[in-house]
C-alpha cells in the first residue's frame, strides 16, 4: 500500500495567492511533488518503511504519521529506507527526530539507510549524526544487532 501526496510548486511571486503551500490532491496539480511509502517485513521482527520522493514541509507530517504508526505494531526494528529519497528539508528531520523518540520510548530500534546525499547532509551539518543509526543497505540494517537506537555511522 502506497501513500501519495502531493503540493503545488510556488514561486516567490505566488506567496499571496491562498493556495501556496497547501496540500493538494495529486490528480489537480500537474507536475506536483510527490511522496510514496511502502511497508514491508523482510524479517518477522523488522519493518520495513521504504520512503520514496521529496520529505518537505508539506510531506513531513506524513512521513512523521507512517512512522509513528509503524511503532504501534509488534516488531522490534524499524528500517526506514530513505535512499529513494531526492529531496529532504529540515522538517523532515524533525519527523526523524520524533521517530526515534518514540522507539526510544517504546524501547524499539530505528535504523535509517541513508544512501543520498541530500539525507546525509542535512543530518550531518545539523550535528545529528549521531542521534541516528545510519546503514547504506537493508543487508547491513539486517546484520546489525547492535543494541540502542542510535550510533554513529
Amino acid at each position: 500500500m502506497s501513500t501519495h501526496f502531493a503540493y503545488p510548486a510556488g514561486r516567490p511571486a505566488d506567496r499571496d495567492r491562498p493556495e501556496h503551500g497547501e496540500c493538494v490532491d495529486i490528480s489537480t496539480a500537474p507536475g506536483a511533488r510527490i511522496i510514496q511509502f511502502s511497508v514491508s517485513h523482510p524479517r518477522c521482527d523488522v519493518a520495513l518503511v521504504v520512503v520514496t520522493g521529496e520529505v518537505d514541509l508539506c510531506t513531513a507530517p506524513q512521513l512523521r504519521d507512517k512512522l509513528l504508526r509503524a511503532f504501534d505494531s509488534q516488531e522490534s526494528t524499524m528500517v526506514v529506507d530513505l535512499s529513494p529519497v531526492t529531496f529532504f528539508a529540515a522538517a523532515g528531520l524533525t519527523a526523524l527526530i520524533e521517530a526515534q523518540a518514540a522507539a526510544e520510548k517504546a524501547d524499539r530500534r530505528m535504523v535509517l539507510i541513508t544512501t543520498v546525499r541530500c539525507v546525509d547532509r542535512v543530518i550531518e551539518i545539523t550535528g545529528l549524526s549521531t542521534t541516528f543509526r545510519r546503514v547504506g543497505s537493508l543487508a547491513a540494517a539486517l546484520a546489525d544487532t547492535t543494541p540502542g537506537c542510535a550510533a554513529p555511522v
